[in-house]
């Protein structure tokens, strides 16, 4: 914006107060123009956020929904070696050892909430709009740090498992009955994380209704 000095000298205070009162609006209209133009940004990159969340949302629930309908079947595996390491304790002498101890996890993503958070974008939403985006990704860090969790257990697990492939019978009761321990608390564990998961679905839902 640029204000510009009188071509011809002023030579009486009405035509001070006329060329006044034309800057004064000129000022006022550059400003008001600037504003909306400001606004109008504000709202784009607004709206442009909530757009890419909305995105990144819809993906992980794609992602958690497919790991959630295999979690029994990975419960189950979970129960039969825990029934193998009880035959193990009563000395019972089996033809065949099995047991599979594993899991994995959904990849679910939020870039697009950081960068929101970074840019600004979000104190330009309304703040109920940011409170449901904010509600749904802090119940998806907490399932992530289950997840990581379980992976770690199951790390554990696997180490603990190691002793058997000299020979479960070598193996003392004590060290068996610690393996059963760890197997049982990654089954208390797994129902806990389809819990959380089976919630931060919903809540992925009810985000996706109100798009």
């Amino acid at each position: 914006m640029e204000i510009h000095a009188p071509h011809e000298p002023i030579l009486s205070f009405r035509e001070f107060l006329v060329h006044l009162s034309m800057v004064t609006v000129g000022i006022l209209i550059a400003l008001a123009l600037e504003q909306s133009v400001e606004a109008y940004h504000h709202h784009e990159l607004a709206e442009e956020a909530k757009a890419n969340m909305t995105t990144e949302i819809a993906d992980n629930k794609r992602e958690l929904d497919n790991h959630l309908t295999g979690l029994d079947k990975i419960q189950k595996q979970r129960d039969d070696d825990i029934r193998v390491v009880d035959q193990l304790l009563a000395h019972q002498h089996l033809r065949e050892l099995t047991i599979g101890l594993g899991f994995s996890g959904p990849t679910l993503n939020s870039a697009s909430w950081t960068t929101a958070s970074s840019v600004g974008a979000l104190a330009y939403m309304e703040y109920g709009t940011v409170k449901r985006f904010a509600e749904v990704y802090k119940l998806q860090d907490l399932y992530e740090r289950l997840q990581n969790d379980e992976i770690n257990d199951v790390q554990k697990g696997v180490g603990m498992l190691a002793s058997l492939k000299d020979g479960p019978e070598k193996v003392p009761d004590s060290e068996l009955r610690a393996i059963k321990l760890q197997l049982q608390q990654g089954t208390a564990a797994l129902t806990v994380i389809a819990q959380v998961g089976q919630q931060l679905s919903a809540e992925y839902g009810k985000v996706l209704a109100k798009k």
